[in-house]
C-alpha cells in the first residue's frame, strides 16, 4: 500500500531542508577547513618573512661592531704586537659595548689567539670554517660553541694586510625564541643536527623525544577524528650551504579547532531548528492540502455508487479546490448523462431503436416469470443484402428502419416488445389474447409489411419470411424461444414459405446437425479413421478394363452411426467445412494413387470440388504440392464439378478450370442433363468429360426417352471432343445399350459399390480373373 500525500509533502518538505542543511554544512566544513589551512600557511609564511627580517637586523649589528672592532687602530697595534692584555681588554670592551655575547680573535693560521670568555672549546674544523665564512663576504651563519648557538660574523683585521680575524656573535637562546614567538606568534624552535635542541618556546618537551617526535605526538580528539596539534616548517638558516642547524617553525592549531568546533555546533543547531521548523510547517501544508483530497475521494466514491449529488464539508476551501469541486459536480452530471446513453445503447439498436438481442432475452426472461403464453414472431427482410449492393448501404439502412416502423405500427396496443436480432432479422413478442389467434396477429403483420415503400424517392417492394413460436407450448427458455423462432425462419426462406408455424422436434434437428459439425470438425482434426475414402469403379468399355475410379467419402462416427454424405458434405458447406473436408480428401486421394504406383498399379481417380473449393485461393497450390509430395503424376486425377458449382461463379469457375488444366489434371462435369448448362455454355467450358446423371441410366432398358436423351448426349459429347460417363448402371441390359450407344465409362453398381482401398483391391483382382 503507498505512502499518503500528506506523508509525502512532510517527507519531501523535511528531505529538502534536511539535504540543505547537510549540504550547507558539508560546504561550511569544506569552506572553513580550507580556509583555516590557507590561513595557517598564510600565517606561517609571515613568521618565515618576521623571522628572517629578525636574522638580518641581528646581522646588520654584527656587521657593524665587527667592523669598528677591526678599525680600531690600538686594536690593531695590540694585534699586531700580539699584546694579550690589550686585545683582552679591548675584546671585552668592546663587546660590553655592542652587548655581543662572543668576541673572539684568530690568527692567520686559525688558531685562537684571544676570547671574551675563558674555557671557549671551538670545533675542531674551525679554521677551515673561518675560510668558509670569510668567502661569503658580510653574511652571517651560524655556529654551536659551548652547546649554545651563536649567530656570528667573521672580519679581517688588516693594517694593511691581514693580521688576524675577528669573530662576533650573538647567542641564540630561549630568550630570542621567545621574542621570535612574540613577533610572529609562532611556536620557534632551533635545533642543531648533531648536538640536537637549542632553544625552542614549546613547553613541556620530554627529555626521551625528540622535538619533532614530540611535535608529531600531539594530537587533539574532535568529533569523528583524531587532528594534529600542531603545523610544523623546517627552515634552514643562512650561512654555510650545509649549515647543520634547522629552525622549526610550529602553528598551535588548538585555537583553530575550538573556533571552528565552535561554528560547526552552531551551524547543527541552527540546522536542527530548520528541520523541526520545516517538520511542522510542512504538516500543516500537507494537511490543508491532503484534507480537501480526501473529501475529493470520498466524493468519487459516492460517484462510483451512483450519488452523483455529493459535496465536500471543507469550511475553507481554497480556490484551486472551489474549481475541482465544481470540475468533479460537472464530471458527475456528464458521467451520468453518459451512463443513460450507454444503458439504452446497450440495450437498444442504434438504427431502429428497438431492443436489441441481449435485452430480448432478458426481456424474455422477465416475461417467462409471469408464465402468460405469447407469440415470437420472427421476420428476416429477403433480398436485403442486394440492395445494399446495388443501391447502397444507406439505402438498405433506410429500409431497416422503415421495415421497423411497420412493425412499431402494427403491434401498437398489443402487449409485448420489438427486438432487432441481427442485419435484417426482426423479433416480436405479441402476448396471447383469448380473441386473437396467431394466425390473425401474423396476418396483421404481413399485411402491414407488404404494402409498398417509398425510401429516398424509391418505390420499393419488400418480401419477408416469417417464423412463429409459441409460448409455453414450444419453448420454455429465452435461448430456446429465439433459437427456434431463427429456425423456424430458416425453413421458410428455404422452403419459399412467406410464414412457417414452428413444428416441435424441429429444434432437435437443427441440434443434431451442429453436433454432426462438431464432430465432422474434430475427425478431420484428429484423422482417427471415422473418415475414409471408398473407390467406385469405371468400366472402360471400349477396352473392358477398370483404369478409372471415383473417390467418396465415408464417415463412420465413433459411436457406430453412418452419416449420409449428402447430409455432411451439405452442412460443411453451410459452415465453411467444405474447403478442410476437401483438402482432406485431396491429400487422402493422392496418396492412395502414389501408394498404388508404387505397387505397380495405375489407377485414375475422380475427387468430387464444390463451388466453395473453386472459389479458394489455396485450391490449386494444395492440389499441386500433394502431386509433388507423393509424385503423382497430375494426368491421374480427374476434378469433378456439378453444374450447380459451375454457374454459382462462373466467371472464376472457368479461370480455376483454366489453371487445372495448365497443372496437367482432368476435369469432368458431373450430373450432366439435370442443371441449367446451356449448349452455349458447354461449349466455354474447358472440360475433358461429360458425366450423365443417373435419373438417365437408372431405367435406361425400360424408357425409350431416356435412351434417345443418352444417345444424343453422347453423340454430342464425342462430337465436342469430350469422354462420356454414364452412372448409375444398375444392370446387364443398361450396360448393354450403352455399349451399343458408343459410351466411354460405365459406373454404378451393376459393377460395384464404392469401396475402400483394400477392398477395392481384392475386387480388382477378382473382376479381372474372371474377365
Amino acid at each position: 500500500m503507498g505512502t499518503s500525500l500528506k506523508h509525502r509533502i512532510i517527507m519531501l518538505c523535511v528531505g529538502l531542508v534536511l539535504l540543505t542543511a547537510v549540504s550547507s554544512l558539508v560546504s561550511f566544513w569544506w569552506s572553513t577547513s580550507h580556509f583555516n589551512e590557507s590561513q595557517v600557511q598564510q600565517d606561517m609564511q609571515v613568521a618565515k618573512n618576521v623571522y628572517q627580517q629578525y636574522l638580518k637586523a641581528k646581522e646588520r649589528l654584527l656587521v657593524t661592531a665587527a667592523t669598528v672592532l677591526t678599525a680600531d687602530f690600538g686594536f690593531k697595534q695590540a694585534v699586531a704586537t700580539r699584546d694579550a692584555d690589550t686585545i683582552s681588554s679591548v675584546l671585552y670592551n668592546h663587546s660590553q659595548r655592542i652587548d655581543a655575547d662572543l668576541m673572539l680573535l684568530f690568527d692567520t693560521q686559525g688558531k685562537l689567539i684571544s676570547a671574551d670568555k675563558r674555557d671557549i672549546a671551538l670545533p675542531a674544523d674551525t679554521s677551515t670554517l673561518l675560510k668558509q665564512l670569510l668567502a661569503q663576504g658580510n653574511s652571517s651563519t651560524f655556529m654551536v660553541i659551548n652547546e649554545a648557538l651563536y649567530q656570528v660574523i667573521v672580519l679581517p683585521v688588516k693594517a694593511p694586510r691581514t693580521i688576524a680575524y675577528s669573530m662576533v656573535g650573538f647567542v641564540i637562546d630561549t630568550s630570542v625564541a621567545k621574542e621570535l614567538k612574540e613577533l610572529t606568534g609562532m611556536e620557534i624552535s632551533f635545533v642543531a643536527t648533531h648536538t640536537g635542541l637549542k632553544a625552542t618556546t614549546l613547553v613541556g618537551h620530554p627529555s626521551h623525544l625528540t622535538l619533532l617526535e614530540y611535535i608529531d605526538s600531539q594530537i587533539v580528539e574532535r568529533w569523528f577524528s583524531e587532528d594534529p596539534v600542531y603545523l610544523s616548517a623546517k627552515l634552514q638558516l643562512p650561512g654555510l650551504e650545509d649549515n647543520p642547524i634547522r629552525v622549526v617553525l610550529s602553528a598551535d592549531l588548538s585555537e583553530h579547532y575550538q573556533e571552528f568546533d565552535k561554528l560547526v555546533l552552531t551551524v547543527i543547531l541552527l540546522s536542527f531548528g530548520t528541520i523541526i521548523l520545516g517538520f511542522i510547517t510542512s504538516g500543516i501544508l500537507a494537511s490543508n492540502l491532503a484534507t480537501p483530497l480526501q473529501q475529493l475521494t470520498v466524493m468519487a466514491k459516492q460517484f462510483a455508487q451512483g450519488n452523483y449529488r455529493a459535496k465536500i464539508s471543507e469550511s475553507r476551501p481554497s480556490k484551486e479546490v472551489c474549481e475541482l469541486v465544481d470540475a468533479f459536480q460537472e464530471m458527475g452530471e456528464d458521467i451520468q448523462t453518459r451512463e443513460k446513453q450507454i444503458r439504452f445503447q446497450a440495450r437498444h439498436d442504434s438504427l431502429t431503436g428497438f431492443y436489441n438481442r441481449t435485452a430480448a432475452l432478458d426481456l424474455l426472461s422477465q416475461h417467462t416469470e409471469k408464465e402468460s403464453a405469447c407469440y415470437l414472431i420472427a421476420l428476416d427482410i429477403k433480398g436485403l443484402r442486394h440492395i445494399n449492393d446495388k443501391l447502397g448501404p444507406r439505402v438498405g439502412d433506410s429500409c431497416i428502419q422503415a421495415v421497423a416502423q411497420r412493425i412499431k405500427e402494427s403491434t401498437q396496443g398489443a402487449i409485448g416488445f420489438n427486438a432487432r436480432l441481427g442485419g435484417d432479422e426482426f423479433l416480436s413478442v405479441v402476448e396471447a389474447a383469448p380473441h386473437i389467434s396467431k394466425q390473425q396477429c401474423v396476418t396483421q403483420l404481413q399485411e402491414a409489411l407488404n404494402k409498398h415503400y417509398e425510401i429516398q424517392n424509391l418505390e420499393i417492394t419488400l418480401r419477408f419470411s416469417i417464423g412463429v413460436v409459441q409460448y409455453p407450448e414450444q419453448a420454455q427458455t429465452p435461448e430456446d424461444m429465439i433459437r427456434r423462432a431463427l429456425i423456424a425462419v430458416d425453413t421458410a426462406a428455404q422452403d419459399r414459405h412467406e410464414v412457417y408455424f414452428y413444428q416441435n422436434g424441429e429444434d432437435e434437428a437443427h441440434l443434431e446437425r451442429l453436433q454432426i459439425i462438431d464432430e465432422l470438425k474434430q475427425a478431420l482434426q484428429n484423422d482417427d479413421g471415422q473418415l475414409f475414402m471408398a473407390y467406385q469403379p469405371k468400366l472402360n468399355i471400349n477396352s473392358g478394363q477398370i483404369d478409372k475410379v471415383e473417390a467418396l467419402i465415408r464417415w463412420q462416427r465413433s459411436n457406430g452411426e453412418w452419416v449420409s454424405p449428402e447430409l455432411f458434405i451439405d452442412l460443411a458447406e453451410q459452415s465453411g467445412l467444405i474447403v478442410e473436408l476437401t483438402q482432406w480428401v485431396v491429400c487422402t486421394v493422392v496418396a492412395q494413387v502414389g501408394s498404388w504406383l508404387k505397387e505397380g498399379l495405375t489407377m485414375k481417380a475422380a475427387i468430387n470440388v464444390s463451388a466453395q473449393d473453386i472459389a479458394h485461393g489455396d485450391f490449386l497450390a494444395h492440389l499441386d504440392s500433394q502431386l509433388t509430395k507423393y509424385s503423382v503424376p497430375a494426368k491421374l486425377i480427374t476434378i469433378e464439378l456439378t453444374e450447380r458449382d459451375m454457374i454459382e461463379n462462373e466467371e472464376q469457375g472457368i479461370n480455376t478450370l483454366k489453371a487445372l488444366k495448365s497443372l496437367g489434371v482432368m476435369i469432368s462435369l458431373d450430373d450432366y442433363g439435370v442443371g441449367q448448362t446451356s449448349l452455349g455454355r458447354l461449349k466455354m467450358l474447358p472440360i475433358d468429360e461429360l458425366k450423365l446423371d443417373k435419373v438417365f441410366i437408372l431405367k435406361l432398358n425400360e424408357s425409350h426417352q431416356d435412351q434417345c436423351i443418352v444417345q444424343s448426349t453422347i453423340s454430342l459429347g464425342h462430337q465436342l471432343g469430350f469422354s462420356v460417363v454414364s452412372e448409375g448402371v444398375e444392370n446387364l441390359e443398361s450396360l448393354n445399350l450403352l455399349k451399343q450407344m458408343r459410351c466411354d465409362y460405365a459406373q454404378g453398381y451393376h459393377l460395384s459399390r464404392p469401396l475402400p482401398a483394400h477392398e477395392f483391391l481384392n475386387w480388382l483382382g477378382n473382376y479381372n480373373e474372371v474377365g
